[in-house]
């Protein structure tokens, strides 16, 4: 565990609206995200879902200040060189607001759905790592020559160039050892989930308990050991409810989802009660793990921005 003396003070809250149902909805929920003051909105990425990258350029045309974010990519989906181009194009056509969260893909429905080769998480992973490598370089409007075997580069480089001196920030999620500890090694910021992805691509929570996070960030400490500056450590809040009984809100959850009382009220994946007593559970995260950043579903949104304007004065 990291002492709060160690990491910022501020917490900053992100939006993922995963699954949204209209664009234009999308839209105007990315512009309330900027006025309530969210650091980051976040799209997904699936083959069943509207274009990550053509939905930010609609989202960074509507607004000026707030992050565009990506939740994450599925490195599997798309060649470097185009993942490349997608992102340089996008952070320059919103003035460097681009934060790329880049994952290893793991919906196998998904994949056989597309007839697309469904491998093992060494392989998978393996690409990711080699797809991060050339990207750092290819964002510095360096060429990049690669014979990695998944990734084969000739001298390639990126149009257009990201602004000199703008490191865009690399966001890598998951929850199993490879994947943490890669993104330990590699990325500006790290983001716990809480579940890693069965054989079938069924994601199964492990790690999702205080006990679980306090491993994981143990984890990521050791791996970044090496590093001049340690990565950002961010949670993805399953659930963020605002509820002036948070037992009856939890013995509610253990009706639907079978788990111990004790589990779910103290789960660092999941936030509800009071306003104060939600302030209260974030700078826990914060003050106990090291965690300054947490990201929420949009049906959470409301309560969270309600969190969001209160949680200066937890601090």
């Amino acid at each position: 565990m990291t002492s709060a003396a160690s990491v910022p003070m501020r917490m900053r809250f992100g939006l993922s609206a995963a699954g949204f149902k209209t664009l234009d909805g999308l839209v105007e929920r990315a512009r309330w995200a900027e006025q309530a003051g969210f650091s980051t909105f976040a799209v997904s990425d699936h083959l069943n879902a509207p274009s990550p990258f053509v939905t930010l350029q609609a989202i960074s045309s509507a607004t000026t200040r707030i992050g565009l974010g990506t939740l994450v990519i599925n490195n599997d989906l798309r060649h470097p060189a185009v993942l490349a181009q997608d992102a340089a194009t996008i952070d320059r056509l919103s003035d460097g607001r681009l934060e790329l969260g880049l994952g290893a893909g793991w919906a196998r429905a998904e994949y056989l759905r597309a007839g697309i080769a469904y491998e093992s998480p060494a392989t998978r992973i393996g690409r990711l790592h080699e797809t991060v490598t050339a990207l750092r370089t290819l964002f510095t409007g360096d060429p990049v020559t690669t014979e990695g075997p998944h990734v084969r580069l000739r001298d390639h480089f990126v149009v257009p160039r990201p602004d000199p001196g703008r490191r865009i920030p690399l966001l890598i999620g998951g929850n199993g050892d490879r994947l943490l500890t890669l993104a330990a090694v590699e990325a500006d910021i790290v983001s716990f989930t809480g579940f890693s992805p069965d054989l079938d691509g069924h994601n199964v929570r492990t790690h999702f308990s205080r006990r679980g996070l306090a491993d994981r960030v143990a984890l990521v400490r050791r791996a970044a050991e090496g590093r001049d500056e340690p990565p950002e450590l961010n949670v993805l809040l399953q659930t963020l409810v605002i509820t002036e009984d948070r037992e009856y809100f939890a013995q509610s959850m253990a009706q639907r989802q079978p788990q111990p009382l004790i589990d779910l009220l103290t789960c660092p994946f999941l936030a509800f009660g009071t306003v104060e007593e939600i302030c209260a559970q974030i700078t826990r995260l914060r003050d106990d793990f090291g965690i300054t950043y947490v990201t929420v579903f949009d049906q959470s949104a409301d309560d969270a921005a309600t969190v969001l304007a209160a949680l200066p004065t937890f601090e």
